[in-house]
């Protein structure tokens, strides 16, 4: 016989603080998901955050960067799992910034958080991913009509040292060039726009953009010659360790937030309202933009996860090749995948990666 009374917790306040708080989430939750016949069925589909308030750095001021955990703060998935006060901070100093404790997660680039990592000796840890694919894409300018065109001509990709020059030059093999021979590469300074707007005046043939850019190069006579999704587990959210260890309840209530968001977004019934969330948040979202939904969303993790562990050590490996990170790096070692798994199991969907 079960008691229709609710289930009270209790534990002496040293216990409580020698766990961090947050660190008897694993007793509450199995507590709180006990069946009639006793057997645990833990969830965390309605966990709380132990911290009500939470600040979240990122490097990208693009809407497409933000579009989960904005959409996770505007719809009230945030508010449902208990964090109630969400600021973005933005600033490319965000490991800086989540080492000395000025930021609880932050968004940015993988090899980013492995190579702090590796650097610093310091427990930084991927929670969950934001893309886990990506485009490779070579714009040209007006004039070049096949890839026999760039013969003689220059490229860039940005940095010589960079992962978009190293792209650039794989795209320039699969196409039937040398890149060391047919082609010159020569670096560029800025990001992305600036790239684009060197092939709309002329300055280089050819160069590494992105689907967004796309109106742009073609309203000067350019077009993409070559286009191509690829896995690539390339951006995700980062703690430090011992913030998770602190706070594991805020970190399952944040990636449940975020992986609800996800599902919301990608259903294209929601289409128009989810750009207006983020035009209402003051970023600015272009109609050409608009037009790149599905492409948009074809390089973000619809669940928070990335394909299999084999390819984040395919990833790893072409990172090396450009300087990103060591050779040889065990990823592993900066990579926690319980809180997504936990918000995956929660939502009925499969675990993806399913193992590491």
């Amino acid at each position: 016989m079960t008691s229709s009374k609710k289930l009270q917790i209790r534990l002496p306040r040293r216990e409580f603080l020698m766990r961090g708080g947050a660190g008897v989430l694993g007793t509450i939750i199995a507590a709180s998901t006990l069946d009639v016949a006793g057997a645990q069925k833990p969830s965390v589909k309605n966990v709380m955050a132990n911290l009500k308030s939470l600040k979240m750095g990122d490097f990208n001021p693009n809407y497409a960067t933000q579009w989960s955990y904005r959409l996770a703060q505007s719809l009230g998935y945030l508010k449902e799992g208990g964090i109630s006060e969400f600021e973005v901070i933005l600033s490319d100093e965000y490991i800086p910034g989540l080492i000395g404790g000025s930021l609880d997660l932050t968004h940015g680039d993988t090899s980013e958080f492995f190579g702090a990592g590796h650097a610093s000796g310091l427990p930084i840890k991927m929670i969950s991913m934001h893309r886990d694919k990506e485009w490779w894409i070579m714009g040209v300018r007006k004039g070049i009509n096949k890839p026999e065109d760039l013969k003689g001509g220059t490229i860039t990709g940005g940095g010589l040292s960079g992962r978009n020059t190293w792209v650039m030059k794989q795209v320039v093999k699969k196409m039937g060039l040398d890149p060391n021979k047919d082609v010159k590469f020569v670096p560029a300074s800025g990001g992305s726009d600036k790239r684009l707007a060197a092939l709309m005046n002329g300055t280089v043939d050819g160069a590494s953009l992105f689907p967004r850019h796309r109106a742009g190069l073609e309203s000067t006579g350019g077009k993409f010659l070559f286009e191509e999704l690829t896995l690539a587990p390339q951006e995700g959210f980062a703690c430090m360790g011992d913030w998770l260890a602190k706070n594991e309840a805020t970190a399952y209530a944040w990636v449940l937030a975020d992986i609800k968001a996800r599902r919301w977004l990608f259903n294209p019934a929601n289409k128009e309202r989810a750009y207006q969330i983020m035009i209402d948040y003051g970023y600015e979202i272009p109609p050409a933009f608009k037009a790149l939904y599905k492409v948009e969303l074809d390089q973000l993790s619809p669940d928070g996860g990335f394909e299999s562990a084999a390819a984040m050590d395919s990833f790893v490996e072409d990172l090396s090749k450009t300087g990103g990170v060591p050779k040889g790096l065990d990823w592993r070692k900066y990579v926690e995948m319980k809180y997504l798994w936990a918000a995956q199991d929660a939502l009925g969907l499969p675990r993806r990666p399913a193992s590491l």
